[in-house]
Formats: C-alpha cells, structure tokens, sequence
C-alpha cells in the first residue's frame, strides 16, 4: 500500500472514531437528562417531625417516573371505573423522607396540601412492600414542563403492573385510611394536589396549614 493510500485510509479511520464517540456522548446524555431537574425549577415541601421542620426542596433529589392507571369508585354494579393512564414523573417518597429525618423514625406519613386535604401513609406504603408500588410526590406528568403543571407535588402511586386498583388500595392501607366516594372505595382520591407538608407520625392535633409557611 502506498504512503498516500496509507494515510487517507487513516484519515478515515480517525473520522469514523470520533463520529461514533460523538453518537455514544449524545446517546448517554440523553439518557441521563430525565435524572435532573431544570436548574431553574424550585418546589419545596416542609417535613414536620415532632418540634423539628426541614424544608426539602424537591429538585435537589433524584427523579423518578413511571406510568400508571388509577381506578375510581364502582357507580355502577359491575363496571370498572378505570381513569386514563399517565406518565408521571417525581420524587421518591421514602427517600424524601430518609434524607429528610431518617426513615427508622418514620411510623406514618401525613401529605397536606395547600388547601387542607390530607392523606396518612404507614410504614409499609412508604417502603413500597404493598400492591401500592412506590409512592412518589409527582412534579410532572405527560412530559408537561413542572413549571406549567398546578397540581404538583402531587401524590402518586406506581404499582408493578402500572394499575393502582381499588383492591390495591384496600389491602395496602387497610379500610381505615383507604379514601371512600360517599360509601365506595376510590383509588383516585389518594391523589393528593399541591402537597405542602409532610407531617411524619400525626398524633392527631392541628395539622399545619398555609399560614405556617
């Protein structure tokens, strides 16, 4: 083979190795960037442990997503009521909480929204050992920016089999802080909006409301 020959097949060989290290950098950082959060983003919620309060903001932690259906209440005799699925993406609950307080103090979780709704978790919920999956506080959902979305943070429950039933709810909360329609069951009303705080171990007194912000 000539030198000049030698030389030109060299040439190719190099722009070939970095157009294919360049297909491997994009290809990686695509698939990192669902990890973070847009810098510019800030939501906050403010854990309440007894007389301490860490406010947490949620873009500092790891994201997570998932895809799932939830089932509302049976309005009538043997119909399913199954809403849309959706794509959600958030915050890992329990590990909101470990980084927060440290989950070994952790009994029961109670997510209070805004406008006073709330929702207790067990242990058992929060450890994701229950057909209720893993329970994340939800920042965004179809792809939607989590700056233009209104119900974030939001409560929200990603079974294995991306289907959050009305049994599911029942066998992982029990029926006493299961949510109910009138006398029904619903899965969808667990789907606590605008979570503000997160009062670990709720002994039953006031829970904290906007004004304590």
């Amino acid at each position: 083979m000539s030198r000049r020959r030698c030389l030109v097949v060299v040439l190719v060989l190099a722009v070939a190795t970095a157009i294919s290290l360049s297909i491997v950098l994009l290809r990686r950082g695509a698939d990192e960037a669902p990890d973070g959060w847009d810098p510019e983003l800030r939501v906050s919620v403010r854990v309440i442990y007894g007389d301490r309060t860490v406010d947490v903001e949620l873009t500092e932690q790891p994201a997570v997503g998932g895809r799932v259906a939830y089932e509302g209440p049976k309005l009538t005799e043997g119909v399913e009521n199954w809403k849309a699925a959706h794509a959600y993406r958030g915050v890992d609950l329990a590990g909101l909480l470990e980084r927060a307080v440290g989950l070994d103090a952790v009994e029961t979780a109670t997510l209070v929204a805004l406008d006073g709704w709330h929702k207790t978790l067990p242990r058992p919920v929060l450890d994701g050992t229950t057909p209720a999956g893993t329970a994340i506080l939800a920042l965004s959902v179809d792809g939607e920016p989590s700056a233009e979305w209104d119900d974030a943070p939001m409560l929200v429950f990603l079974p294995e089999d991306e289907r959050f039933s009305v049994r599911d709810m029942l066998d992982a909360l029990g029926p006493d802080d299961a949510h109910y329609y009138g006398d029904l069951p619903s899965a969808t009303g667990l789907m606590v909006k605008g979570v503000a705080f997160l009062v670990v171990n709720y002994d039953g007194g006031p829970l904290p409301t906007l004004a304590d912000l």
